[in-house]
């Protein structure tokens, strides 16, 4: 097993050698640097799993050397030694990325336990990190095993059933109508959920920045309402939309940003009760435009409320139809990558509104 390595930053040459002693005898491989600046130099070749830095040197600074140790590997572990130790300084070193903080002067014994936890630590982030990517990995094998061993058979089978619904395998007597009627629905059903999974998979290995164009909201809104019209007559819901005469102008994604409120006006619809209505409002709020999509449903538990957007939660609604669970966590994502955000208020059984922040552009944000 390769020994643990600690980088010694301290301008004060007795405790660099006193320090590499110690740890050098509990089986460290140690180097010391007198200075900040030859120490980040030092651990482009040294990779340490742990620093020790002193706060005060002359030139760089320990609390300039901080910050630039996590920029060159998040998992190394810093640890302050400083004879001038205040609660100050340690607050400071803390949020500069220190790990712990050892004031002067210590014991061998106080070293060897800091030193160890903080090995420690790095050890436990750096398997969190490979497990982060195991399951990374998992993601990524079960997207190819979704998109060709799930996706590619079922499409097959539909092609099969409108064979047969077409009576070119024979004649189809009305009962077998039914029956392949009822087949190719639910295989629909499943070939959109499976769609969804994967776009919600994609959506963050996309690079949708660099697609970003001018979208004008209150086109885009109405453009997503007249593809819903089917479904909210269908329904008897009624759909409208207040504010499609402003001049309300975004970057991003048109597809995407098509998805999001096909998502929450299509939901405005499904969760509603026969009668009821789907406002949709946009308006300026504190350099974003916001656009709340209301509705007259059966709304969403306070306890669940948080929840929503998690990806395969899906909201308990008797007597409507089953979701996939993926929609409100696509439409988050979504906004993340438009530096956007979503807002969900409800009462059980009254209705809820779901309020889409997206920025406004700048030159819009600095008008007078």
């Amino acid at each position: 097993m390769e020994q643990p390595k600690v980088l010694i930053i301290d301008d004060e040459k007795a405790i660099c050698n006193s320090c590499s002693q110690v740890l050098t005898q509990d089986q460290y491989q140690v180097e010391v640097s007198y200075d900040g600046e030859s120490g980040l130099q030092k651990i482009d070749d040294f990779r340490p799993d742990v620093v020790i830095v002193d706060l005060i040197m002359p030139g760089l600074r320990g609390f300039d050397v901080l910050p630039r140790i996590k920029q060159k590997d998040p998992h190394i572990m810093p640890i302050v030694i400083t004879g001038y130790a205040t609660i100050e300084s340690a607050v400071e070193s803390m949020k500069s990325g220190a790990y712990d903080f050892l004031p002067k002067p210590f014991t061998p014994q106080q070293l060897r336990i800091i030193t160890r936890r903080a090995l420690d630590r790095r050890n436990a982030a750096l398997e969190a990190e490979h497990l982060r990517q195991e399951k990374e990995k998992m993601r990524e094998n079960f997207i190819a095993m979704v998109s060709h061993e799930l996706r590619t058979p079922l499409v097959a089978v539909m092609q099969y059933l409108e064979v047969l619904r077409n009576g070119h395998a024979g004649i189809v007597v009305a009962e077998q109508q039914r029956i392949i009627e009822r087949m190719s629905i639910r295989l629909t059903e499943l070939l959109r959920m499976i769609d969804r999974w994967l776009k919600l998979s994609r959506i963050e290995d996309t690079d949708l920045k660099s697609e970003f164009v001018l979208v004008s909201l209150p086109e885009l809104i109405k453009d997503v309402m007249n593809d819903s019209m089917d479904l909210a007559m269908g329904k008897k819901v009624t759909l409208s939309f207040e504010g499609e005469n402003i001049d309300a102008e975004v970057s991003g994604s048109l597809e995407m940003l098509k998805e999001v409120f096909s998502n929450l006006i299509t939901n405005g619809i499904k969760y509603n009760q026969e009668g009821g209505k789907v406002m949709i409002t946009l308006h300026e709020r504190d350099g974003f435009w916001v656009a709340d999509v209301s509705d007259t449903g059966i709304g969403i538990s306070e306890s669940d409320i948080p929840r929503v957007g998690s990806e395969f939660f899906r909201v308990k609604r008797d007597g409507t139809a089953a979701g996939t669970g993926v929609g409100i966590a696509i439409v988050k994502k979504v906004l993340d990558i438009h530096d956007g955000k979503l807002e969900i208020a409800s009462v059980l059984n009254e209705g809820s509104k779901f309020s889409v922040f997206l920025p406004k552009l700048e030159k819009e944000k600095g008008a007078v």
